[in-house]
């Protein structure tokens, strides 16, 4: 059935289109989707008068171009009449089957004026007006394609107007004027979305006769809840449910058209209000309604008591109605939108967390974080890394159990690996209705893990696909940035095992007596409380204090250990008539270590004089260190000796350093087939380090320094490292006599 709409409507879509045609300057015609005109077109200047005259005469002249077009579904720029004329069309989609279309134009593209005028002439030489025309165009200025677009934007905006009253005021023929209300929600309408609860609100206070307004919307699960209700004992029916095709409300929500009882007050069917709380109703009202993703909708009209002038309402509650599931729509629009300026102020925070993470065991728990706290509440959440030296490292979840965890991180090991892998993401449907958004991490070209998110709905994982992707892509990022780090880190490892290696060469005491102090400075770090970063950079420090800043500086590695030496070598110049160096917290406890370890080995630390790439005068710096250093600081040093000397056995008589490097030594690990390597694994062992201590000192992973330990145990014939230090003390017993 053709949609008829009331003159009223057409007079305020004329007055709507007239005033902005003259505020634009656009000549502005709006037809159906068969190319009648619909409303009173509106020209400005003679020449698109002249134009508009002439269509007049025309029969159906829009249609041959809405035909060529087919189904348009978003705003065009178009040229057809003459090459470097554009006109522009907004397609309007009202929402009960009709479409319309806004044409506005012509417009003259730059630099085509020359290539027009032949044209024009050719095939408008013998109009009625033609010299007015020629004139008329030959003055019409030349626009860029951006200014084109721009008005194409500007019409849009009459478009989404003469949308809404379309929408709003659709209804079949006979309709007579629109009231008071209707006109005043319109209004608010071309501004933004109607608010339910303010509708119901006006209804419930204005003149008309019912005394309680509600809008009840369908739920998933196919009942009817009402959401919104204004007016006497509304809060009473607020949230209450019904079935459809149980009692009034269920038979009003099974048809299209109004429903309408008078005097229920008897009836049995209207105990749904009593059941709420309410007095039978005199009479009720019953308004189908579709609303955003067309769910069905009831707006119900209530009087408790007798009103004759009831009839005369009906039709505008029924406008009303179809206004109000207009609005819903927008408010989930507007709801949306909200939700998606919080999510991407969680981006912005995933922005700056993401790229600073250290490890994949942070990263995996800053993205857990950033997901499980975006507004479209996702369940469950894995991050899954491929990832084969860590296996602790391997995933990080949330909202899994155990068992469903390790079936779906089976089935992503399956699914994806280094060699097949897929690149965009995909919606996965799991067991349980959940629906996984599987986003893989891509760095350089190359597979790195998979970002999977669950929603409850599949249109749910398609509205936040977007987000989800920018998190996977800020991960990867992420993982391009560790990698990166771990190359530096691995390069600068390499870069001081080298100098480690030619100090053993050639100064083997000094290379014991800077791993000596390496183990104290983590434990004096440690027990100060300081992190076990800053720790590890002591002990790095340590490593690198034999030698040369210049040297060292060559070199774009460890600056942050190069910068804590030189403010140890400011101790170096420091002399009582001169004021106090500043040192940090970390350069002070590095000066104590130093100083201590070089003191307690100063038979070992003998080098050659003109080595250019050894400074020996970290390791001498007794009154110097004693002078500046903090006195609480140097207190604290000495608790932490006693206390350290304590935990080792008593009087230990020989160093560990001194154990490796006696000759009863030399034979047995020969014998045993010591690598070079080992040997320095062996040497923190009998320091007393940690796996994990040994593979931050040898900046190797804690896996290499296993497999270490087990080719160590071999050799050995040993099983765990009480009995390596065993064996190391009783041949150098047997073979010397000390005293241990």
């Amino acid at each position: 059935m053709a949609t008829v709409l009331p003159d009223s409507l057409i007079e305020e879509m004329e007055q709507v289109q007239e005033t902005f045609g003259k505020v634009t300057g656009q000549a502005i015609v709006l037809t159906d989707q068969e190319g009648n005109v619909f409303t009173r077109p509106v020209a400005t200047g003679t020449f698109y008068e002249i134009i508009l005259t002439s269509l007049q005469d025309l029969d159906h002249p829009f249609k041959p171009t809405l035909r060529r077009l087919g189904s348009l579904s978003h705003p065009v720029i178009l040229e057809e009449w003459i090459a470097g004329l554009k006109y522009v069309i907004i397609p309007l989609f009202p929402g009960y089957g009709q479409t319309y279309y806004l044409w506005a134009g012509v417009y003259m593209e730059e630099s085509t004026k020359e290539l027009i005028m032949p044209v024009f002439e050719a095939k408008m030489k013998n109009h009625p007006a033609f010299a007015q025309l020629k004139k008329e165009l030959l003055a019409q200025p030349e626009l860029s394609l951006e200014q084109i677009a721009e008005v194409r934007e500007k019409i849009a905006v009459l478009g989404r107007i003469l949308c809404k009253l379309l929408s709003g005021c659709a209804a079949t023929s006979g309709v007579p004027r629109i009231g008071e209300m209707t006109s005043r929600l319109l209004t608010g309408l071309e501004k933004d979305y109607l608010k339910v609860q303010e509708v119901l609100q006006q209804l419930a206070a204005s003149s008309s006769a019912g005394d309680l307004y509600a809008f009840a919307k369908e739920n998933e699960d196919g009942r009817f809840q009402v959401d919104y209700a204004a007016g006497k004992g509304a809060p009473l029916l607020l949230n209450a449910v019904f079935q459809q095709g149980d009692g009034y409300l269920g038979q009003a929500v099974l048809g299209k058209e109004p429903r309408h009882w008078r005097t229920t007050a008897q009836d049995p069917r209207s105990l749904f209000f009593t059941k709420c709380g309410l007095p039978q109703p005199e009479y009720l009202s019953c308004y189908p309604a579709l609303i955003y993703g067309g769910r069905r909708a009831l707006l119900l009209a209530v009087g408790f008591s007798k009103n004759e002038q009831v009839q005369s309402y009906d039709l505008e509650e029924q406008l009303v109605a179809s206004l109000v599931g207009l609005s819903d729509r927008g408010e989930k629009l507007m709801r949306r939108e909200e939700l998606r300026k919080e999510g991407t102020l969680r981006l912005k925070e995933a922005v700056r967390q993401l790229p600073q993470v250290t490890t994949y065991k942070e990263l995996g728990s800053v993205l857990l974080d950033t997901l499980m706290s975006m507004p479209f509440s996702p369940s469950p959440v894995l991050v899954f890394f491929m990832n084969q030296e860590d296996a602790e490292s391997t995933y990080y979840s949330r909202g899994w159990t155990g068992a469903e965890e390790q079936l779906y991180v089976k089935d992503l090991e399956e699914r994806y690996s280094p060699q097949a892998f897929l690149s965009a993401s995909i919606i996965h449907e799991a067991a349980g209705e959940r629906y996984l958004l599987e986003c893989p991490l891509i760095a350089e070209n190359a597979f790195k893990g998979i970002l999977s998110v669950g929603f409850r709905q599949q249109s749910k994982a398609v509205e936040w696909r977007a987000f989800t992707e920018c998190i996977a892509t800020l991960a990867a990022t992420a993982i391009r940035l560790l990698e990166k780090d771990s190359r530096y880190t691995k390069h600068a490892g390499v870069f001081l095992n080298n100098l480690r290696n030619l100090l053993q060469d050639t100064y083997p005491g000094l290379h014991r007596v800077s791993q000596e102090a390496s183990g104290l400075a983590y434990d004096f770090g440690r027990y100060l409380g300081m992190p076990e970063s800053d720790s590890e950079q002591l002990t790095r420090s340590c490593l690198l204090a034999p030698f040369q800043l210049e040297l060292l500086d060559e070199y774009d590695f460890f600056t942050e250990e190069i910068l804590l030496l030189k403010q140890v070598d400011r101790l170096s110049a420091f002399y009582f008539d001169i004021e106090k160096p500043l040192l940090s917290f970390g350069a002070q406890v590095l000066a104590l270590v130093l100083q201590h370890t070089g003191e307690q080995e100063q038979g070992e630390t003998q080098v050659n004089s003109r080595e250019k790439w050894l400074d020996l005068s970290r390791f001498k710096m007794v009154c110097n260190v004693q002078a500046a250093i903090n006195e609480e600081l140097q207190a604290s040093f000495q608790s932490f000796m006693l206390s350290r000397s304590g935990e080792q056995q008593q009087e230990q008589a020989v160093s560990p350093g001194k154990l490796l490097n006696s000759p009863a030594l030399k034979s047995p690990k020969e014998e045993w087939g010591i690598s070079p390597r080992e040997e320095e694994v062996l040497e923190l062992i009998i320091l007393g380090k940690t796996n994990k201590e040994i593979a931050s000192a040898l900046f190797i992973s804690e896996h290499t320094v296993k497999n270490h330990l087990s080719r160590i145990f071999n050799k050995m014939n040993v099983t765990d490292r009480s009995q390596i230090i065993a064996l190391i003390y009783k041949r150098i017993l047997n073979s010397e006599g000390l005293e241990i």
